[in-house]
């Protein structure tokens, strides 16, 4: 995190066992508490905006799909050498 960065504190409830283990992971690998949970928030976000573009991308791709018959597929396979 940079440190010119503007920052503000950001009150949330977490179950304590959570919080045990955040804290035993912290201490044991020399990781501030702040630092992981920063971390943890950008990646969750991004995963969320690769997650709606990947859906984006396959609902593009089913609305302009060809779908291949069964036939089709089978003769495909063979010429592969994939079924026999």
């Amino acid at each position: 995190m940079q440190n010119s960065e503007e920052q503000v504190l950001l009150g949330t409830r977490i179950p304590i066992h959570l919080k045990e283990k955040l804290s035993k992971y912290c201490l044991s690998h020399g990781v501030k508490m702040n630092y992981l949970i920063t971390q943890a928030i950008k990646e969750k976000l991004q995963d969320i905006v690769e997650e709606r573009l990947d859906i984006t991308e396959a609902n593009t791709r089913l609305q302009n799909s060809k779908f291949t018959s069964q036939k089709e597929f089978d003769k495909y396979l063979l010429k592969r050498g994939i079924k026999h």
